[in-house]
């Protein structure tokens, strides 16, 4: 029916007519070349999505008429806890994770994670919270992940979960398969480490707060390998 997702801050409520401006607009317009009486997708990212169809291209905005609204159900609701990695690799996971539907990305300050000073992190976070946008759009899901402001573990291991707690360990006996396999849980709080992995005092933290170590086999897959596994296994089980 339509290819093109667009992102909208303000949800328009019930009104026969609204406009699309700015970048927005621009994208629909200049990028994607989308003509009166095409129809097109938007989100605000609070889990809503609308089926509109373009009126009008002005110079300066785009006029479209409401169709129907559609509700994205997410079955199970996803915390991503991830240690600082190199930027690209982090900015690959948000997008990733994104599409992957899960619905908070916590960084993490880890014993081994990258550094990210405190004049940088405005500038990063709104780098990610871009990247977010953008893979939403193009994956035309309906919910936006939350970034949060980077925790130590000991902090964010704390956090009470109405679910279950997990954390990536290639040295774990325990595999996804035997989690998965069993009931689906209102929601999963899942920790993976940065590059280089946990700090055996990490592990002892976690153990004690309630977290269980998964391992997804017996290759060792690099930080973005692991966590995109984990995230695909938790959305087809428990989430699709």
């Amino acid at each position: 029916m339509t290819s093109n997702q667009f992102f909208i801050r303000d949800w328009p409520g019930d009104v026969a007519r609204f406009c699309l401006e700015g970048q927005e607009h621009h994208h629909l317009s200049r990028v994607a070349r989308v003509k009166p009486g095409n129809l097109v997708w938007l989100t605000d990212g609070r889990g809503r999505r609308l089926l509109a169809e373009v009126e009008s291209i002005e110079e300066g905005r785009t006029w479209l008429r409401p169709l129907k609204t559609v509700e994205e159900a997410i079955k199970t609701r996803v915390i991503l806890g991830l240690g600082l990695t190199r930027p690209a690799v982090f900015e690959f996971i948000v997008q990733k994770a994104t599409e992957l539907g899960v619905s908070e990305i916590q960084p993490l300050l880890t014993r081994r994670s990258q550094p990210l000073p405190p004049d940088r992190l405005e500038k990063k976070i709104q780098r990610w919270e871009k990247i977010a946008r953008e893979a939403l759009k193009q994956c035309k899901g309906g919910s936006l992940p939350r970034l949060g402001l980077p925790l130590k573990l000991e902090q964010a291991a704390s956090r009470e979960v109405n679910g279950s707690k997990f954390y990536l360990s290639e040295d774990s006996p325990r595999y996804f398969r035997d989690i998965l396999m069993t009931d689906r849980v209102e929601e999963v709080y899942l920790l993976a480490g940065p590059e280089g992995g946990w700090a055996e005092e990490e592990v002892e933290l976690m153990d004690r707060s309630g977290f269980q170590g998964l391992s997804l086999g017996s290759r060792i897959l690099k930080t973005e390998t692991a966590v995109i596994s984990a995230l695909s296994l938790i959305s087809h089980f428990w989430n699709w």
